[in-house]
Formats: structure tokens, C-alpha cells, sequence
């Protein structure tokens, strides 16, 4: 059989990271604990009270004894364990308490300059490039050439990647080491391809079997082939996140500008702990109607963070910049500035997020969707949606640390903080409720979901969007008409601002049924929905009609994607209850 290698050009780097291990205590040893604070008893007894094996048992008091909540004495019916003071003190919390240490470990970790993917040293061996020179020349090997890729994964990335499930992130000590070029070899033996991490994606695994199907007969030495593995799969086309199975509470679906501006205030007056605002735009008049609450939410000592988006425009940015500029200069004269941190950069993306506490412990919840919190007056139709399950809330925040690492990619302060708290809440207690499931869909990717309604729609489709312009047809018109033609399905498409002109012909000129095109004035449209048949629905940023999300900036619109039995079927029936009550007269919103 021969046998090829493949050289796989990486990035070496070592940094060092802040940490804090220790898992989290499970709902059973908190059980256990509660029942030893009501009676003593032995292993058995708790085995066959709970009907779990008595090595669990064993097990969970070993870690209760080194917590000190639960202590043992031999009696004459054996050894009894019993609930300490401490124990005691405990067992009513909602949650135990973590015992957890903070502690600080030097990481080594590759990158792959072919697909980006991050790796711990250990999965991908890696050695100097003269060590593959001596190689090449007493072995047939190819080298696989790099592409022009960002050098550090994504926050999402390195997290899952560096740290154990009994690990959270904390920090990253900044520093100005640079990575340095290595290789790892891959072994072609036939079909198989060895040397590479079970979990290296697919797309690196073919293009090491195609650069050995070109490999020389012999070995080539410093004429070794060099392989392009030729540009990388649009990110429009890679596969989307696996769908998260989130709790969903309907009253979690905001819609209309009033329940905006009270979801905004009540967010506000409640938190205690965090608040992140991530709004495209900041006016003077949006601003100042939050800044006394925002005053009064870090007296209470919570932490603000307000970023903005706009770049495009340069009037825009320029206003922005100008009303940053002064609020922070009034925040300043209120010594609170490390409380509000108003940020003076641009994250450069169109997303509306809100992050924000309780109030009543320190758990999270994240709102997505069309809202510019800090520019809207409220009188637009905006749509957004609310989640406080943990993987989905650690989602939005691994996006938005990623948004403060800014056009250079740098892992900032702020971009640590954010990393940390996205680790925090993955650690959050769910709340009650009915499961759905719950993709994070970034700029490019929201192609695919429009391919996915016309493709899975079997009585309507229903779109709405800011403006409506030359992107329409391919981005979401074409493939609703396809639907059309094909299911036979009810198709409503709205807009609320022409920018390129209009559509809103019900026949196409071959006389094929198109999709029903019609602007709304009355109140402002300005939500931005994908929705179709009942249970689907993806509220977003995006711009649906007009905007076409480009590849270079793939956080530049945000949404949420989610498959729940009747949401689709509220959110329609609420736009056409808002469109048939004649609204108010509004000022349109800005993108």
C-alpha cells in the first residue's frame, strides 16, 4: 500500500490563560444533602431512598465530606453520614455553591492555515519545517499551501477548544509574542488518513487526500509538490450551528415598539449585575431617555456596556461619534465611568442586542432582533426575541465578544470580559418551560434559511423588512416564488422604505403567481422576519429585502432562528393585528 505525506502548514501559539475549575454541584448531591439535614443515614439507605446505585452515593458524599457540608460516624448499624453546620447553611440555596479555584495555566495551541480551526497542541503534533525538508527527501510528501485566514479562531472557538467542562474562563494576559510557522504531518495509506484530530473538519480531511492523489511517485525533496487547496468554502455555505434545544417562553417574543421601549426600561430598572446595549446607532434623544435609569442601574452597582455599529454612513458615524463624545463626558462628570463604558469604537455590525441580569441573582438573559435601543423612538413595528437558557445567552455573548475584537482581531480586555461572562452563564440554571430549537444565525448564513422556508414550507411564507431594494430578488424574493410554484403556498413579503425603487406585482410576466409585495406605512415597519407555516420563525437584523450580508464581515447581522409548536403563527397574527388597528403615525427608524 503506498503511503504519502501531507504537510499541514499552523500557527503555533502560547498564551497564558486565567481559569477558575471545579464543577458545578448536580441537582442529586444537592438531594442528598438536603435529605442527610433531615435524617442521618448510611449509603444504603440513601441508595435504595433515592433508587440510584450505591457508587453514586459514595461518590457524591466523598465530594459533600471535602466540602465540609456533610460529616460521618460509626454507629452499630455502620457507618452514618450526617449533615454538617455548613451544610446546613447551604442546602436552601437555589444552587450550592461552587467551590472553585482560581488559577492560571500557560496554553499551547496550533491553528490550522488551511480552514482556521483551532487545536491543543496535543491533537495536532506539529514539528519545524526542516524537520519535513529532511522528510521529503526520503518519503513522497506534498505540501499543502496556506490560505490568508485570521490567525486566532473565534472566541466560540478557543473556548470550547482550551478548557475542560470543570474549567471557566476568567482573562488572558496580554501579549505581544508573536505565533510562529509550524507543520503537522498527515499519512495518506490508501483511503485512509491518519494523523489528523477526529474533530478537524471535513474540508481539511479531503484536501489532504486530494493533495496525496497528486503526490510524485518518489520522493521529490526541496521539489516537493505544492498543493493550493484553493479558496475556502463561503461562509454563506457552511453548515450552520447545530440547533440549540433552548427553554422558550412566549411572553419571550417581543413585537411592536411599545413593548420595546418597556422591555428596554424595565431591563434597565431591574439589573443589578450587567448590562450590555449593542444598538447600530446612538442619538442624542435615545440616549438621554435611559442615561438617568442607566445612572441609577450602576449606583446599584451593576456594569454598563454600550457598544454601537454604524460605519457605513460616515454622516452617521460622525453623529454617533459626536453623541458618544459627550456622553461620555457627562458620565465622567458623575464619576462613573468605570460603571458606564460607553466604548468610543465601532464593532462595525448592524446587530441590536440587549444582555442584562434579573435583578434577583446573576443570571442572564439576551434579546435579539431589529431594535436600535439607543437611536429608536419606539414607534416603529420592530421585532425581537428574549432568552434566558444558558447555551443560548453564552451564544450571543460569544458573538458579542468577538464584535469588541474589532477589524484587527485583537483579544481585547473587554473581549476577556466578555468571553468570561459567556462562560458564566453557560453555567446558569435553565428556567421551567417547553424546549425549542434555537440556531444563532450570522450574516451570510441567513441565506441558507431563506433556501430552508422555501424548501420546507407547505402553506405560507411571511417576510417583512426595513426597505426593500436591489438584493430583493435574489436574497429572499426568488426563492419565495420558487415556493410559490412549487407548494402552491401563500407568500407575504412587506417592507416598510423603498430605497430602489418598489415591487408589488401579484403576477410575474409569464404569469407565474408571485409573492405579494407590499410597503406598510402605518405604524413603521421596521422588524426584520423570516417566518413560514406555523412553528418557524428567524428574527434578525438582517434586512431581508435590501441588505446582502458579504463574507468579511460575517457578524455584521445577527439573528435567531427558532422552531416552536404556534411562534410563527403569533408573530403573524400580531403584525397583522398591529397593520389592522391603523397604528400611529411614525418617524422612520434607521436600518
Amino acid at each position: 500500500m503506498s503511503v504519502v505525506r501531507v504537510a499541514i502548514p499552523l500557527l503555533k501559539g502560547k498564551r497564558k490563560f486565567f481559569l477558575e475549575k471545579g464543577r458545578p454541584w448536580s441537582l442529586a448531591e444537592h438531594v442528598l444533602l438536603a435529605a442527610l439535614t433531615s435524617n442521618p443515614r448510611t449509603v444504603g439507605e440513601l441508595a435504595v431512598a433515592g433508587d440510584i446505585p450505591q457508587r453514586l452515593v459514595l461518590e457524591a458524599l466523598i465530594r459533600l465530606m471535602r466540602a465540609g457540608w456533610v460529616t460521618l460516624q460509626q454507629e452499630s448499624k455502620g457507618v452514618v453520614f450526617s449533615a454538617t453546620v455548613a451544610g446546613h447553611s447551604v442546602v436552601g440555596d437555589e444552587e450550592l455553591p461552587k467551590l472553585a479555584k482560581s488559577t492560571s495555566r500557560w496554553m499551547n495551541f496550533v491553528i490550522d492555515k488551511v480552514t482556521g480551526t483551532l487545536y491543543r497542541s496535543r491533537e495536532m503534533p506539529f514539528v519545524e519545517q526542516h524537520v519535513v525538508e529532511r522528510r521529503a527527501a526520503r518519503e513522497r510528501l506534498v505540501w499543502l499551501k496556506p490560505r490568508d485566514l485570521d490567525a486566532f479562531d473565534d472566541t466560540a472557538g478557543v473556548l470550547a477548544t482550551l478548557f475542560e467542562d470543570d474549567e471557566k474562563f476568567l482573562g488572558i494576559e496580554p501579549s505581544a509574542e508573536k505565533m510562529v510557522k509550524r507543520f503537522a504531518i498527515a499519512t495518506v495509506r490508501g483511503t485512509n488518513v491518519e494523523g489528523v484530530p477526529p474533530r478537524a473538519p471535513a474540508e481539511l480531511v479531503e484536501l489532504v487526500m486530494r493533495a496525496a492523489r497528486n503526490a510524485a511517485p518518489s520522493p521529490m525533496a526541496e521539489k516537493s509538490l505544492q498543493q493550493d487547496p484553493g479558496r475556502q468554502v463561503p461562509f454563506a455555505d457552511r453548515p450552520a450551528p447545530r440547533a440549540i434545544d433552548a427553554v422558550f417562553r412566549p411572553e419571550d417574543l417581543i413585537l411592536g415598539g411599545t413593548m420595546h421601549e418597556e422591555v428596554l426600561h424595565e431591563a434597565i430598572k431591574k439589573a443589578k449585575h450587567r448590562i450590555i446595549i449593542h444598538s447600530t446607532f446612538i442619538s442624542e434623544q435615545g440616549i438621554a431617555q435611559v442615561q438617568p435609569s442607566l445612572i441609577a442601574a450602576a449606583k446599584r452597582g451593576a456594569i454598563i456596556d454600550v457598544l454601537w455599529g454604524e460605519d457605513e454612513n460616515k454622516t452617521d458615524a460622525v453623529t454617533t461619534a459626536k453623541t458618544i463624545a459627550k456622553v461620555r463626558s457627562s458620565i465622567e462628570a458623575e464619576g462613573l465611568s468605570l460603571s458606564i463604558r460607553v466604548h468610543p469604537f465601532s464593532t462595525r455590525s448592524h446587530a441590536k442586542i440587549l444582555i442584562c441580569d434579573d435583578g434577583k441573582s446573576e443570571r442572564l438573559s439576551a434579546t435579539v432582533g431589529s431594535c436600535n435601543w439607543l437611536s429608536s423612538g419606539f414607534q416603529n413595528y420592530e421585532a425581537s426575541i428574549r432568552f434566558s437558557d444558558p447555551d443560548v445567552v453564552s451564544a450571543v455573548l460569544e458573538q458579542t465578544a468577538d464584535l469588541t475584537r474589532g477589524g484587527d482581531r485583537h483579544w481585547t480586555e473587554l473581549t476577556s470580559e466578555m468571553a468570561r461572562l459567556a462562560s458564566d452563564a453557560r453555567l446558569q440554571k435553565p428556567p421551567a418551560g417547553v424546549k425549542a430549537k434555537v440556531t444563532l444565525v450570522l450574516g451570510p448564513q441567513h441565506a441558507q434559511f431563506a433556501r430552508l422556508a422555501r424548501d420546507s414550507a407547505r402553506r405560507r411564507m411571511f417576510v417583512t423588512s426595513h426597505r426593500i431594494g436591489s438584493a430583493a430578488r435574489p436574497s429572499v424574493v426568488l426563492p419565495t416564488i420558487a415556493a410559490v410554484r412549487e407548494h402552491g403556498i401563500e407568500a407575504r413579503v412587506f417592507y416598510g422604505v423603498a430605497s430602489e425603487g418598489t415591487a408589488g406585482a401579484s403576477t410575474s410576466h409569464d404569469g407565474h403567481p408571485v409573492p405579494s409585495v407590499q410597503p406598510v406605512l402605518t405604524p413603521k415597519l421596521h422588524a426584520k422576519i423570516l417566518a413560514w407555516d406555523d412553528d418557524h420563525v428567524l428574527i434578525t437584523s438582517q434586512n431581508w429585502l435590501s441588505a446582502d450580508p458579504g463574507e468579511s464581515n460575517v457578524r455584521r447581522e445577527i439573528g435567531l432562528m427558532v422552531s416552536s409548536k404556534g411562534i410563527a403563527k403569533a408573530v403573524i397574527d400580531n403584525f397583522d393585528a398591529a397593520r389592522g388597528d391603523g397604528g400611529v403615525a411614525a418617524k422612520a427608524d434607521r436600518a
